[in-house]
Formats: structure tokens, sequence, C-alpha cells
């Protein structure tokens, strides 16, 4: 009886030495993954900056016509440097990995209030990065043709430019719709109330972000208002995954 309670004993530590191992790996890749994100993310802040500050607009001037101007132009910013802004694009596949750090904290919810939500914003930043963040520079092509070598038909300038535009917008299209889609979803999965997060947490999320950048970058004016609207993509990974990352830092520990 002795040497059974003895060798049940030994196994069950050995079991749940096993355990607190395995849970102890996947605090550690967590953090990793969050704070490695997240370095990388600032240079998504760069290249925003590039491709759409502009210190001439306030912030009701970033939602109307105006911001096009400084969108076409690349903000007449050289060649080389609006080439430097893609490579922002090539980072996305990791940006989305912020999204499985929220699914862990969100899983318990279910399929239809983590699962999907997080796969939808999975889903546009991989998109992002390919069609809108690196094809964004595209969209300042003729621009900067006609810096170099000038243009005397601007019938057909004109309409390459409506072109380029019309398919880059098709391009984005289902990112823009699963970005959008995928935000408002995932506040809803936060505010049901049965994920790791408190429902307060709703603030830090992509959705809380994106609302607080946009009224809050409105309301400034230039050139300060640029430093949040044009770089709105930035805040809108990062301030999540780091909210994610210091709220799981411990937690997925024990959850």
């Amino acid at each position: 009886m002795d040497i059974n309670s003895k060798c049940f004993s030994d196994s069950s530590d050995n079991i749940k030495g096993f355990i607190d191992e395995t849970t102890l790996r996947r605090c550690r890749r967590l953090r990793l993954i969050g704070i490695a994100v997240s370095i990388l993310i600032l240079w998504n802040g760069v290249c925003d900056f590039i491709y759409a500050y502009s210190p001439k607009l306030s912030g009701l001037e970033y939602f109307s016509p105006a911001v096009w101007d400084t969108i076409r132009t690349a903000g007449h910013r050289p060649h080389w440097m609006v080439m430097m802004a893609q490579t922002a694009g090539w980072l996305y596949p990791f940006y989305a990995l912020s999204y499985y750090h929220w699914w862990v904290g969100m899983r318990r919810a279910g399929f239809w209030l983590a699962h999907v939500p997080c796969g939808l914003l999975a889903y546009a930043l991989l998109m992002i990065g390919g069609i809108q963040h690196a094809g964004w520079a595209f969209l300042s092509v003729l621009a900067q043709a006609k810096a170099v070598v000038g243009c005397t038909d601007e019938a057909f300038y004109a309409m390459a430019n409506r072109f380029l535009l019309e398919h880059f917008v098709m391009g984005d299209l289902t990112a823009v719709l699963a970005f959008n889609v995928g935000a408002i979803w995932h506040a809803v999965g936060i505010l049901s109330g049965r994920t790791v997060y408190p429902r307060w947490f709703v603030v830090l999320s992509p959705f809380g972000v994106l609302t607080i950048t946009m009224g809050f970058g409105a309301c400034l004016p230039a050139p300060f208002a640029g430093f949040v609207i044009a770089l709105f993509g930035t805040w809108f990974m990062l301030v999540p995954c780091l909210a994610s990352t210091v709220w799981l830092w411990h937690r997925a520990c024990v959850n």
C-alpha cells in the first residue's frame, strides 16, 4: 500500500512538473511575441509618417479631400524615401501574430467571440501589408515621375491617377471590410465578459484605440494632427499589442 501510494505520488509530481513547465514555456512565448512584435511595429510608424504626414493639415483636414494631395505626392518626399516606406509591408505577417496573443486571452469566449474576430483582424493585417502598405507607394508614382520629367498631357495624367486609385481601392476592399468588421466584433467579444480581459479593456482594444485616435486627432491643429491620424495604423496595432502583453504577462500562467 505504501509503495503504491509512493508511486502514485511520484507520478503526480511528474505530471504536475510537466504541466508547470509547459505553462512556463507558454508564458515565455507570449511575452516574447508581444515584445518582439511591438518593437517591429515601431518601424511601421516611421513608414506611416513618410507616407501620410503633412505639417499643413489639421485634424479635420485629414478627413477632407485635402489629404489626397499629400497621399498622391507622398508629401513631395524623395523617391528613395518612398521606397523605404514600403518595407514595413514586409513585416505585417509578424504584426498579425499580435492577434494570436489576443486569441489566447479571448479563446474561452468561444469560436464566435474569439476565433472569428481575431481571425478577421489577422487576415486584415496580412492583406494590408501587401495590398495597402506596400502598395501605397504606387499612388504617388505619377507625381514622382512628373516631378522628375514633367507632364504635358494633363488629361492622361488625371486618367492614369484615377485608374491607379480605383485599382488600389479594389485590391484593398476585403482588407478594409475585415479591418472594420473584425475590430467591432473583437470589441463585442471583450464586452461579453467571457475573456481573460475585463470589459473596460475594450478601451485598449483595436476598436477602442481606433475610435480614440480618430476622435482625438480630429480635434488637433496642424502640425500636431498628423502625428496621431497619419500614424493611426501604427497606434491601431501597437497600443493593443502592448496592452495585451502587459495584461497576460502573468495571467497566462494561471488561465
